[in-house]
């Protein structure tokens, strides 16, 4: 026989599922009758979705029922996916994310005037914005060129630069690029229950492997290569019009005896000191050019390297230093 107890949890489960299946059925017939775009069978699959997330969250399993929110979201923007997919992230501790979504639903409902989930979203929201973790991320030498800074992948705009701006707990990766320097990447673990943790991303390093890198010497490699190159393909070049020279001269022999030519013999001869002398002034160009590529090869300066990271705590959190 069942007790008092185990009926009660079973039929605060029913419950809540009946709710789930109601809200979602209610937000797919208003978006029905008003036209949606979104096509039938994602609609279907959303509602399947949410129906599995549903059964995993009542089944004491939210980790798992998050993703399968997540996916419903994606097929079918239902502001009641939205809802519960916010509670899902509460009941895991990513708070941030529960906050934004329930922010997101009351002002939603808000446009549609429905006042009682308005209220009951801002009251989630409320209740969760305590235990919102934040993350500073501090850019020094933000004035540097083309600097662009992520978090976790998504860009981290210079508005949120020395910012806390909220953030779920957890390990967090930020790189932060530029033309001609070396990326910088570093891991922060932000705590949960609210705390703050700060990263430093010291100035980048130039990159010696790129031709954007300024003041190291690189650029100065870069143009021995280009001026060595074009070195050989002169002195290629030069060669070749030298071996065009003698074989346009031996065309003339049959012409001439010794340096008496007759016209047809002086044309050719002619035609071949004036590749000669072109090839000549072409090849010397090109040793010059090789030579000149040396010189820029060897005396461009090599730049410095080096690596360093610090971390030192901060009140709620932690305070992360690092480069390459």
């Amino acid at each position: 026989m069942k007790t008092p107890r185990q009926t009660s949890s079973r039929v605060r489960r029913g419950r809540g599922r009946v709710a789930r299946l109601c809200a979602v059925g209610a937000g797919l017939t208003a978006a029905i009758a008003g036209g949606s775009a979104a096509r039938a069978e994602d609609k279907a699959g959303a509602v399947a979705l949410f129906r599995e997330a549903g059964a995993l969250v009542d089944a004491g399993q939210p980790s798992r029922a998050c993703p399968k929110y997540e996916e419903s979201l994606r097929l079918y923007d239902s502001v009641n996916t939205r809802y519960f997919l916010a509670d899902c992230y509460e009941r895991i501790g990513k708070m941030a994310s529960a906050w934004a979504h329930f922010l997101e639903v009351a002002a939603r409902v808000h446009t549609s005037g429905d006042r009682a989930k308005e209220a009951k979203a801002r009251d989630r929201a409320a209740a969760v914005q305590p235990k919102v973790s934040r993350l500073t991320v501090v850019v020094e030498a933000a004035s540097t060129p083309g600097l662009a800074v992520k978090r976790d992948g998504t860009p981290v705009g210079p508005g949120q630069w020395g910012v806390p701006m909220p953030v779920d707990a957890g390990t967090h990766v930020i790189e932060a690029s530029a033309p001609g320097k070396r990326t910088w990447t570093a891991q922060v673990e932000v705590e949960p229950g609210g705390a703050t943790s700060t990263l430093v991303v010291r100035p980048l390093e130039d990159d010696p492997a790129s031709s954007d890198a300024g003041g190291t010497g690189n650029g100065r490699r870069t143009l021995a290569l280009v001026t060595g190159g074009a070195g050989i393909v002169a002195v290629g070049v030069g060669t070749a019009l030298a071996f065009g020279a003698k074989s346009t001269f031996d065309e003339s022999r049959p012409f001439c005896n010794g340096d008496r030519c007759d016209q047809r013999g002086m044309d050719l001869r002619d035609s071949a000191v004036a590749r000669a002398n072109v090839a000549t002034v072409v090849f010397g160009v090109g040793l010059a050019a090789i030579a000149g590529g040396g010189v820029l090869w060897l005396t461009a300066k090599s730049p410095t390297q080096g690596a360093s990271i610090g971390l030192a705590p901060t009140v709620g959190g932690a305070l992360v230093r690092g480069s390459f």
